[in-house]
C-alpha cells in the first residue's frame, strides 16, 4: 500500500493516473468519484481531463468550455498557462447554462478537457521534446500549495500522451470492467509502461501500474463476485485475483449500479445524484485502500 501522505517527496501533489486502452472500463467514473470522495475528506483535488471525450469535464459541470475559456489542449500547445485552464468543479441543480443552474464542489478543481485532445498525439509527436511536455508544465506552472491530490483521466490510447503523463511519475491505476477484454487492456498498459521505462530510463522514467480498479462488477452482499451476474465477469475477476503480480494491486471492487450512467446525463457525480447509493461504500473503501485520509474540515475551501 502506498504511503498515507498526499504529497510526493518532490513536494508535488500526489498524482494518480487512471488509464486503460479499452473503452467502458469505468475509468472516468473512477476518477470522478474518487476525486469527489477525496475532496469531501478535506483534500484539495484537481481532475485533469486528458480524454478527448471530456466526460470528466461534463460530469463536473462543463459540457463545453465557456467562451474564451482555456483548456488542457491550449496548455499543451503553449497558448495558455495551466492556471488559465483551471475551473471550479460544480454539479447541476437546475436547468440552463447560467451559473445559477450549478453549485460548486468544495475543494475540487478541473483542468478542462476538449475534443481537440484527439490531436494531442500528433502535436506531441511533432515536438522533439513532446514526451517531456507535462513534466515541463508541472516544473514551471504548477501552483504552489494549491492541490494535495491530482487525478489524471487519461484518454483511451497508449501513445506519447500517456508516456508524457507517465514521465511525471504518477501512481498508475489500471482500470478494468466486467469483461475479459479489460484484462488484455491491462496487459497492454503494462507493456506500454515497460517500453517507456526501457526507452526513457535515463530521464527517470520508472512508472508502473501501482493499483487496479475494477468497476461495474456484480457483487454479492458479502463483496464476492456474483456468479449469476455472468460467468465471463467471474472468470475475468479470477484472472485478476489469481495473478500473483496483480492480486496485491487490487483495490476494492466497485459494484454494478445503473445510476453511474445517469451521472453523465444529469451532470451530477454519484455523491450528489444519489447520496444513499451503496456503490459509494465501495468508492469510500477504495479511497481508504489508497490511503486517502479524512482531514480536518478546516482544510476545506
Amino acid at each position: 500500500m502506498p504511503s498515507r501522505t498526499t504529497t510526493t517527496t518532490a513536494g508535488r501533489p500526489r498524482m494518480l493516473a487512471c488509464s486503460v486502452i479499452a473503452g467502458g472500463a469505468g475509468k472516468t467514473q473512477g476518477v470522478i468519484n474518487l476525486a469527489v470522495e477525496a475532496a469531501g475528506r478535506g483534500h484539495r483535488v484537481a481532475v485533469w481531463d486528458f480524454d478527448p471525450q471530456r466526460t470528466s469535464s461534463h460530469i463536473l459541470g462543463y459540457q463545453d468550455p465557456p467562451k474564451g475559456q482555456a483548456t488542457i489542449f491550449d496548455v499543451l500547445q503553449g497558448n495558455s498557462r495551466l492556471e488559465e485552464a483551471v475551473v471550479r468543479a460544480r454539479y447541476r441543480v437546475g436547468e440552463g447554462a447560467d451559473e445559477g443552474a450549478f453549485r460548486t464542489i468544495k475543494n475540487l478543481d478541473v483542468i478542462l478537457g476538449t475534443p481537440q485532445m484527439a490531436d494531442a498525439e500528433v502535436t506531441l509527436g511533432l515536438d522533439p521534446g513532446g514526451v517531456l511536455w507535462l513534466q515541463n508544465v508541472l516544473d514551471e506552472q504548477l501552483p504552489e500549495g494549491r492541490w494535495d491530490i491530482m487525478l489524471f483521466d487519461c484518454g483511451p490510447t497508449l501513445g506519447i500522451l500517456l508516456l508524457s503523463i507517465a514521465m511525471v511519475g504518477p501512481e498508475v491505476v489500471g482500470c478494468v470492467g466486467d469483461e475479459f477484454k479489460y484484462i488484455i487492456g491491462l496487459q497492454d498498459l503494462e507493456e506500454t509502461l515497460d517500453k517507456g521505462a526501457r526507452k526513457f530510463r535515463r530521464f527517470g522514467f520508472k512508472t508502473e501500474v501501482r493499483h487496479i480498479l475494477a468497476t461495474n462488477i456484480p457483487l454479492e452482499a458479502n463483496g464476492e463476485v456474483r456468479r449469476s451476474g455472468g460467468a465471463v465477469t467471474d472468470d475475468a475477476m479470477r484472472a485478476l485475483r489469481d495473478n500473483e503480480d496483480w492480486a496485491p494491486l487490487l483495490l476494492p471492487f466497485i459494484r454494478r449500479q445503473i445510476r453511474f450512467k445517469e451521472t453523465i446525463v444529469k451532470q451530477r457525480p454519484l455523491r450528489f445524484l444519489d447520496p444513499a447509493n451503496p456503490a459509494l461504500e465501495d468508492i469510500s473503501a477504495a479511497a481508504d485502500a489508497l490511503g486517502i485520509d479524512r482531514l480536518n474540515s478546516t482544510r476545506r475551501r
